[in-house]
């Protein structure tokens, strides 16, 4: 029975590591075509590892293709959505899971149908809506766009997080002398960080990765964010593979790593806020 066992753990190890290995694989393969040189991008047979590092394209893709510049409109879009997303679904989600008023029902069914709407459908409505209150082509425009799709998910993750959160040790802190809101940052929210930090990496991520909001709000080279930059200059026949996975890899390195170091907070308060939600 212990062999069988320990076979049946190797056996589930091994198809794990393959899966694991074939998932990575690309981003691995991005990775090093990003340094390898220009000669060993396109050999054939094909190089696996350089046989020296070439920093040409990470440095060209930096300086020369104004990626500095790109960068810093992510972290600025990014970090404001997060922000601005996780407070709104603080509260809206303390509203829907404490108190009980008509129509809490109807509102919450809402919340979850406006995030399953397709984002595509969304494009011509917030274009016409920004161009009529001179938001177009402004980092607070393209900032609102992406946290009206990400506040609906943050709402129903925090909703279903914060219901788990006993109301007694709450009601305590009141009887105590507590405010509510007292109440909420000394009691319900330390009890909430890895549901609040989930919901803040989501959305992080999601005003990270928008291409779609990005490309129907910013018009101007100085506003673009990465994603939008990478798919512009993707048609671009002068940039080479490598320099491509230059781009590649400072678009997407920057998330690889905040999730590496959060994937704890990630997984248990997207599971946790996903089963009394």
């Amino acid at each position: 029975m212990h062999k069988q066992f320990s076979l049946g753990k190797a056996v589930l190890y091994a198809i794990l590591l393959l899966v694991t290995a074939f998932m990575l694989f690309p981003i691995i393969w991005m990775i090093l075509t990003a340094i390898k040189p220009d000669v060993e991008v396109y050999a054939v047979p094909p190089k696996w590892l350089p046989s020296t590092l070439n920093w040409e394209n990470l440095r060209s893709a930096w300086v020369d293709r104004n990626f500095d510049q790109y960068f810093l409109n992510s972290l600025i879009v990014a970090t404001s959505t997060a922000v601005l997303s996780t407070v709104v679904g603080v509260f809206g989600g303390y509203a829907l899971s404490r108190f009980n008023f008509p129509g809490r029902n109807m509102v919450t069914g809402y919340v979850l149908a406006i995030y399953m709407v397709p984002v595509v459908l969304l494009a011509l409505p917030y274009y016409l809506l920004l161009s009529k209150i001179g938001l177009l082509n402004t980092r607070l425009g393209l900032i609102l766009s992406v946290s009206t799709y990400a506040i609906p998910f943050a709402i129903w993750v925090l909703k279903g997080y914060l219901a788990q959160v006993p109301a007694e040790v709450e009601e305590a802190a009141i009887v105590d002398g507590a405010t509510r809101f007292g109440a909420i940052w000394w009691v319900v929210l330390p009890v909430a960080v890895p549901g609040i930090v989930a919901t803040a990496l989501f959305a992080f991520i999601l005003g990270w990765d928008d291409y779609l909001f990005a490309l129907i709000v910013i018009n101007n080279d100085q506003l673009r964010t990465l994603p939008l930059a990478v798919g512009l200059l993707a048609s671009d026949y002068v940039v080479s593979d490598g320099l491509m996975m230059a781009m590649g890899v400072i678009t997407s390195l920057p998330i690889l790593i905040l999730y590496l170091f959060f994937q704890r907070y990630f997984i248990s308060g997207l599971t946790s806020g996903s089963v009394k939600g």
